[in-house]
C-alpha cells in the first residue's frame, strides 16, 4: 500500500517541483483537453472554480492600483512628474502606433472566401454615443470603485496624488498607504499559487462554446492575431527595450517570464500588476548599477551600497507611478483587439471599405477606453455590423483572444514603464544607429502577414455551414409536409369566409416560393419557412387541411391579384400593408415590424452607411419587390434621386442585382440577410437612420370571420411565444427557447 501511494503521488511531487510558469502552462493544456473531451454539461460545472479564482484575484488588484499611484505621485516633485510623464506620454504614443499598424495589417492575411450572416435585430440599432467624460470623469468615486471604472478610478487616483504634493507632512501618510499596498501584493501573492488550478478550470468552461462551422474562418483570425502577439511580445518590443537601454531581450523575457506565462493564462492583466512593479523595479535597478559598474569598482563598500540605495529609490516612485497608470490607457493588445472588427466584416461577407479606415482608426482609439465586450458592441454598432457578433467575440475571447492580448498587453506595460522610466532618469535617447535593428524587427510583421495570405489562399475554401443548414433545416413545431396546390387550381367558392372554409374542412393560403426565410423550396423541394410553419400550426389547430398556392408563376400571379380572383383564402406572407390596397383588401392587424435594408452587389454603395449619403449617389436604380403606387412613392421619397425599379418575383429582382441591371434591392433586413447566405456576393446594407415598415397579411375584401379568428389565434400563438420562437428558428438561426434578444 506505501508503495502504491507514492507511486500515485510521484507526478504530484513532480508537478510541485516544477515552476509557477510551467505549471500554469500544464494547467492550461489540461483544462483545454478536458473541455475538447467531455461534455459541455460536466464542463460547465467547473465554472464556479475559474469564476472564483478570478475573483480573488482581481479582489486586491483594484485598490492596490489605487494606493500605489496616490502613494507614489504623492511622493513625486512637480518638476519630477512633468518629465516622468512627458516621456511616458511619447512612449505610449509609440506604443499606439505600433498595434494600430498591426490592426491595418492584419485583415490583409484574409484570405479572398465569401461568406455571410443570418438576421440579427442588433443591424437595426442606432449607433450609440462614446461619452468619455462619462467615462473618465467619476462624479461618485466610489461608485466608480464598485463598477471597475479604471479610467476614473485612476483618474481620481491621480488628481489626489498630485494634491498630496502641496501638501506638508505629507510622508506618514504615504507610508501608511505604502504598508496598505504590501498587504494586498501579499494577497496576490498567495492567490497567484493557485494560478494552475483556476486556468484549468476556466479554459475547460469555455472550450466548448465555438460550433464547429466557425472553426476554419476562426481558426485564420486566431493565427494571425497569434502570430502577431507573438512578434511584439518576443521580439519587436523586446529589441526596442535593448536598443534604449541596457536591458538584453533575453534577459528581459527571463526576468517576466513569470508574470507573462500568468498573465496569458488568466487573460488577466491585473493579477500581473504587483509582479510587474517588483520585477520592473529590480530589472531597472540591476542596469543602472551594471552601467555605473566602472565606477562603483572604485567606491569603499559603504559607498557602493548607499549609490545602490539612492538608485532604488529612484527607480521605485516612476515604476509604482508608471505601472498603475498605464492601465487607464489602452494597451497595445486593446488596441490589436479593434482588428475584430474587419475580421466580423470579412466573415459576413461585408468587408470594410478602405474609405472607413481613418473613422474606424480614431473611433477605435476612442472606444478602446471602454471595457472590452462595450467597446466592441460600441464599434460593431458604429460601423454598420451586427452588435450580436459580440457573443462571437466573447466566445472566442475567452478561448484565446482574451489571452494573447492580455499577453501582449502585458508586455505593452512592461516596455511603457521601463522605457519610460529610464529615459526619464538617466535622460538619454537613442541614436538611429540603436533604432536601426528594431526597426528591422518591425519588417516581420507585414511579412508574416503576407505569407499567411499565400498559404491560406492555397488552402481550400470552407463550404457553406448557414446555407446548408438554412436549406436542410426543420419545422420546429408543424408536423408537414406544407401541400402546395396546382397553380392552375380553380378559385374557391366564398373565399375568406370562415363558415365556407370549415364546410371543406380545408385553407388555401397563397404565398411566394423564394420568400427566403419565410416561405422557400428547400433543397429537396418542399415548401417551407416560418410563415409556412405558422401557417400549418394553425391549421392544426383549427382542423383544418392546409394548401399552399405558390405566387408568381403558371396563373397564381400576385397576391392582390390571386384574392381577387377568389384564389386563395388569405396570403401567408407579411407584407407592408399600403394604403392605396385597402379598398381592396383586408388587412390583419399588424403582427411584425421589418426593418428597412438594401440588398447590393459590388463596390459601388459599399461606402455609404446613411440614407443621406445614398441619395447623394448619381444614377442610382434601385429594386422594389412591388408594384404598389403607394410603396413606389414611399419609396421614391425616400431616395428622391433614384429610379425606382419594381419587379416580381423576388429571385427575378436578385438576379438583375447580380447582372449589373439595378444598384440595390430595397428588402426586409430580415429577409435581406438570408439572401446573403443563399447568395454570398451579395451583402447587407441597413442605412442610418434605420427606417422601419409595418407587415400584416391580406384577405379578400369580402372575406368574414377569418380575419377575425386569426387575430384572435395570433394572441393566443404569442402569449405561448410561438411566432417568437418560430422567428429564432428560421429568421435568426438560434435555439428557440427564451426571448429574442
Amino acid at each position: 500500500m506505501p508503495t502504491l501511494c507514492r507511486s500515485l503521488l510521484a507526478p504530484l511531487r513532480l508537478f510541485l517541483r516544477q515552476s509557477l510558469a510551467v505549471q500554469v502552462l500544464e494547467g492550461l493544456l489540461a483544462g483545454l483537453v478536458v473541455g475538447l473531451w467531455l461534455p459541455p454539461g460536466v464542463t460547465q460545472l467547473l465554472a464556479p472554480v475559474g469564476d472564483g479564482f478570478l475573483r480573488l484575484f482581481q479582489m486586491p488588484v483594484l485598490p492596490f492600483l489605487s494606493l500605489s499611484l496616490i502613494a507614489g505621485v504623492g511622493r513625486l516633485e512637480l518638476s519630477q512628474a512633468g518629465r516622468l510623464l512627458g516621456r511616458a506620454a511619447l512612449v505610449l504614443l509609440l506604443l499606439w502606433l505600433l498595434a494600430l499598424l498591426a490592426v491595418l495589417l492584419l485583415p490583409l492575411g484574409f484570405p479572398a472566401w465569401q461568406d455571410a450572416s443570418l438576421f440579427r435585430p442588433s443591424l437595426l440599432e442606432a449607433p450609440k454615443q462614446l461619452n468619455l467624460l462619462e467615462l473618465f470623469i467619476p462624479v461618485n468615486p466610489f461608485e466608480a470603485f464598485a463598477t471597475t471604472q479604471i479610467p476614473a478610478v485612476v483618474l481620481f487616483s491621480l488628481c489626489l496624488g498630485i494634491a498630496l504634493i502641496g501638501v506638508p507632512a505629507r510622508q506618514n501618510l504615504i507610508s501608511i498607504l505604502d504598508r496598505l499596498s504590501d498587504g494586498l501584493l501579499a494577497i496576490s501573492a498567495f492567490v497567484a499559487r493557485f494560478t494552475p488550478i483556476g486556468v484549468f478550470a476556466i479554459l475547460a468552461g469555455t472550450t466548448a462554446q465555438v460550433s464547429a462551422a466557425e472553426i476554419p474562418r476562426l481558426g485564420i483570425y486566431l493565427f494571425l492575431q497569434g502570430g502577431i502577439v507573438l512578434l511584439f511580445t518576443l521580439v519587436v518590443l523586446p529589441q526596442l527595450i535593448a536598443a534604449c537601454t541596457p536591458i538584453g531581450a533575453g534577459r528581459l523575457l527571463r526576468c517576466f517570464r513569470t508574470p507573462l506565462t500568468i498573465a496569458f493564462a488568466t487573460a488577466n492583466l491585473f493579477v500581473v500588476l504587483p509582479l510587474l512593479v517588483e520585477q520592473g523595479k529590480r530589472l531597472i535597478v540591476e542596469a543602472r548599477i551594471e552601467r555605473r559598474g566602472g565606477q562603483t569598482e572604485a567606491m569603499p563598500q559603504s559607498n557602493r551600497r548607499a549609490m545602490e540605495a539612492e538608485l532604488e529609490a529612484e527607480v521605485e516612485l516612476p515604476v509604482e507611478v508608471l505601472t498603475p497608470l498605464a492601465l487607464v490607457f489602452p494597451d497595445m493588445g486593446r488596441l490589436l483587439s479593434l482588428a475584430f472588427v474587419p475580421f466580423a466584416g470579412w466573415l459576413n461577407g461585408n468587408p470594410m471599405p478602405l474609405s472607413g479606415v481613418p473613422e474606424f482608426l480614431m473611433t477605435g482609439l476612442a472606444s478602446s477606453f471602454l471595457e472590452g465586450v462595450m467597446a466592441m458592441t460600441f464599434l460593431l454598432n458604429r460601423l454598420g455590423l451586427p452588435t450580436d457578433l459580440v457573443q462571437l467575440y466573447i466566445a472566442i475571447d475567452q478561448l484565446a483572444i482574451a489571452r494573447m492580448g492580455t499577453l501582449l498587453a502585458c508586455m505593452s506595460v512592461i516596455s511603457l514603464v521601463i522605457l519610460a522610466t529610464w529615459l526619464s532618469l538617466e535622460q538619454t535617447w537613442p541614436s538611429p544607429r540603436q533604432l536601426l535593428t528594431p526597426g528591422l524587427t518591425l519588417l516581420s510583421l507585414p511579412l508574416f502577414i503576407g505569407a499567411a495570405r499565400l498559404a491560406f489562399n492555397r488552402l481550400p475554401p470552407p463550404g457553406q455551414p448557414l446555407r446548408r443548414e438554412l436549406e436542410t433545416r426543420p419545422f420546429l413545431r408543424a408536423r408537414g409536409p406544407a401541400v402546395l396546390v396546382d397553380a392552375k387550381a380553380p378559385a374557391l367558392e366564398q373565399p375568406g369566409r370562415w363558415e365556407a372554409i370549415q364546410r371543406r374542412g380545408a385553407i388555401r393560403f397563397c404565398t411566394h416560393v423564394n420568400d427566403v426565410p419565410m416561405a422557400f423550396l428547400n433543397d429537396t423541394g418542399a415548401l417551407v419557412g416560418a410563415d409556412v410553419e405558422l401557417a400549418l400550426l394553425f391549421a392544426e389547430q383549427m382542423n383544418l387541411k392546409a394548401g399552399f398556392l405558390p405566387l408568381g408563376s403558371g396563373s397564381g400571379g400576385s397576391g392582390e391579384q390571386a384574392l381577387r380572383n377568389g384564389r386563395c383564402d388569405m396570403t401567408i406572407a407579411l407584407k407592408a400593408p399600403a394604403p392605396d390596397q385597402a379598398s381592396a383588401l383586408r388587412f390583419s392587424t399588424v403582427q411584425e415590424v421589418y426593418g428597412v435594408s438594401l440588398l447590393l452587389h459590388g463596390e459601388r454603395l459599399r461606402n455609404a452607411r446613411t440614407w443621406a449619403e445614398l441619395r447623394q449617389v448619381g444614377d442610382l436604380r434601385v429594386g422594389l419587390p412591388s408594384a404598389s403606387p403607394f410603396l413606389l412613392q414611399w419609396t421614391q421619397h425616400l431616395l428622391p434621386n433614384a429610379s425606382i425599379h419594381p419587379q416580381q418575383p423576388l429571385r427575378d429582382l436578385v438576379r438583375s442585382l447580380q447582372s449589373g441591371a439595378v444598384d440595390a434591392v430595397l428588402i426586409a433586413a430580415q429577409k435581406g440577410a438570408a439572401w446573403t447566405v443563399l447568395e454570398p456576393d451579395l451583402t447587407l446594407l441597413v442605412p442610418q437612420p434605420a427606417h422601419q415598415l409595418p407587415a400584416a397579411r391580406a384577405f379578400p375584401r369580402q372575406a368574414s370571420g377569418l380575419p377575425e379568428v386569426w387575430d384572435l389565434w395570433i394572441r393566443y400563438a404569442n402569449a405561448d411565444q410561438l411566432p417568437e420562437q418560430l422567428f429564432r428558428h428560421w429568421v435568426e438561426g438560434l435555439p428557440a427557447s427564451g426571448a429574442r434578444s
